[in-house]
């Protein structure tokens, strides 16, 4: 399964000197996490939700604007990168997202939400022992008490 098929398209986006209240205003209306920074059709950061919260513990929040409030390093994928590969990917780096480009262009975006929701989408039955559980299967209970009784 490739990007291009789990991403949200059309990317939320805000200019560098936003200020932050507006930026929160706009997370919160559009009911996402992640906000692309842009300044004349070039990718500056990404604005989440954890920037956002780390700010406003410190009482400085409506004085701030989004250029500092940003994570300036933005991890982007090509549409056609393997979700596994995606995921692999926001791990290592530990973000919640990956913006997709082509051509040089955001084309969409990849959060953490996405890929969980590919991972609840319903599996197929345990057929043998090399096909891997689907969410809803229980795993036998095998640990053994001291004692030699199962808990």
């Amino acid at each position: 399964m490739k990007v291009s098929e789990i991403m949200s398209v059309g990317v939320q986006s805000v200019r560098p000197g936003t200020p932050l209240a507006t930026a929160r205003d706009r997370m919160r209306t559009r009911k996402i996490h992640h906000l692309l920074v842009l300044e004349d059709a070039e990718i500056r950061g990404v604005l989440s939700l954890r920037d956002l919260a780390a700010r406003g513990r410190m009482g400085r929040a409506p004085k701030l604007t989004v250029a500092e409030a940003m994570s300036p390093r933005v991890v982007t994928v090509a549409p056609d990168t393997s979700v596994r590969r995606a995921a692999n990917m926001m791990r290592g780096h530990s973000i919640g997202c990956l913006i997709v480009v082509e051509a040089g262009a955001p084309v969409g975006i990849v959060t953490l939400a996405d890929l969980l929701e590919r991972v609840a989408e319903p599996q197929r039955h345990r057929l043998d022992r090399h096909t891997p559980p689907d969410l809803n299967f229980t795993v036998p209970h095998k640990k053994q008490h001291r004692s030699g009784l199962a808990w």
